[in-house]
């Protein structure tokens, strides 16, 4: 039996024991050998030797890959949703530069909202007045140029940032941590079910997988990966949101962020986030002078 480049990365990251750095060096290995265009028993075997794999992970690449139980997994998910695979056109470029881009993508929506500019928007999970109106002063504008608003689908600052996608006609994507049959959290299933409908939902999970307290840090560097810019609204001093900045600054992405008032918890992250030199943004130009004019390839 043998697999496409396409069927394999779909399956890769299934298998027991295959984590997203193992992922990536198969990715690149293969890159590195153009001739091998598909994956068969012997490929794994030069695979293993020349990565290397530990004996274990080979082991459990041969057991699973082609098993009757990896193509019933495969099915179930390609029964309720698309795959979006590292060696698919479609799959944005920006993402691969990261240091380990998810070799495969379950999606349900529309892929065209992965073309053109990104905006990744990330804050507070319990935002302030002050949030919600300097998000509802800045994003519309941004929303209205066919900036696509990138977030998590979390509650606060990244379900705010997707309806006002919505409300102005705008293009959304929500990267989730968990599989798409899931939903958290459960009060943003109706919002959920209209991105998978009319604009773009990704997950780098499985149908049936739930939510995980690593899964969450996880998809923030899919978030950060997928855009030119990283907007921060709102974060406390130990906020998750600081993770994708954090991820922003590392994949040399432009990180943003909407100053607050120096007494306020929520606002210790964003302004120490100015103080390191992230842009702070007062108005809609701002944001749009660093995500148009810096646009990736």
């Amino acid at each position: 039996m043998q697999l496409t480049l396409r069927d394999f990365f779909m399956r890769l990251p299934l298998v027991t024991g295959i984590g997203p750095k193992t992922c990536v060096a198969c990715w690149h290995w293969l890159m590195a050998h153009p001739q091998i265009q598909a994956i068969t028993t012997a490929t794994l075997d030069q695979l293993g030797a020349e990565l290397p794999l530990p004996a274990e992970r080979l082991k459990q690449l041969h057991l699973e890959l082609f098993s009757h139980a990896m193509n019933q997994q495969i099915t179930e998910n390609l029964t309720h949703s698309g795959c979006l695979t590292i060696v698919d056109h479609a799959y944005p470029p920006q993402l691969k530069e990261i240091y380990t881009p998810p070799v495969a993508l379950f999606f349900q929506g529309d892929l065209r909202n992965l073309q053109g500019p990104q905006l990744a928007v990330v804050g507070s999970r319990h935002p302030t007045n002050y949030a919600l109106t300097a998000m509802r002063l800045l994003l519309p504008t941004v929303v209205e140029t066919n900036i696509c608003i990138v977030s998590g689908l979390a509650q606060g600052v990244d379900t705010l940032s997707h309806q006002v996608a919505l409300a102005h006609r705008g293009r959304t994507v929500a990267v989730i941590g968990t599989g798409l049959d899931k939903c958290y959290p459960a009060a943003n299933r109706d919002l959920m079910d209209t991105l998978a409908h009319d604009q773009l939902v990704l997950s780098e999970y499985p149908w049936g997988t739930n939510g995980a307290r690593h899964h969450f840090p996880e998809r923030n560097r899919i978030i950060a990966g997928l855009s030119q810019s990283v907007l921060v609204v709102e974060a406390a001093h130990h906020s998750g949101s600081l993770i994708t900045a954090n991820f922003a600054l590392q994949e040399n992405r432009n990180v943003l962020a909407v100053p607050g008032t120096i007494d306020g918890p929520n606002s210790v992250g964003t302004n120490e986030l100015i103080l390191a030199g992230a842009k702070p943004i007062l108005n809609s130009d701002h944001i749009m002078e660093e995500v148009l004019v810096d646009k990736l390839p």
